[in-house]
């Protein structure tokens, strides 16, 4: 799979982000982030889902950076597609 067969196959879109949607999607993703360290003691499978939210909105933020956004279908699925093709290994 490469990004250009993601957009062939329409699971990505080309996007031009404003610096404010970039900027959002980091701003949910950090205080989600700071929520699930915060209630890690009390629920450890609703700290996993908001982490988990944390971790896709870090990625859009990433896309949208890039130039991209996922498809509204399947969404969640394209977006970590997309990082493991666009993140170098040696960061991974």
């Amino acid at each position: 799979m490469t990004i250009e067969k993601m957009l062939k196959e329409g699971r990505v879109q080309r996007f031009e982000a404003t610096r404010y949607e970039v900027e959002r999607a980091m701003e949910v993703a950090r205080r989600d982030l700071s929520l699930a360290e915060n209630i890690i003691g009390q629920s450890k499978d609703w700290c996993f889902s908001i982490a988990y939210n944390a971790v896709l909105q870090a990625s859009r933020a990433y896309m949208f950076h890039s130039g991209y956004r996922p498809a509204s279908a399947e969404s969640h699925k394209n977006t970590f597609e997309f990082m493991k093709l666009s993140v170098p290994e040696e960061k991974k």
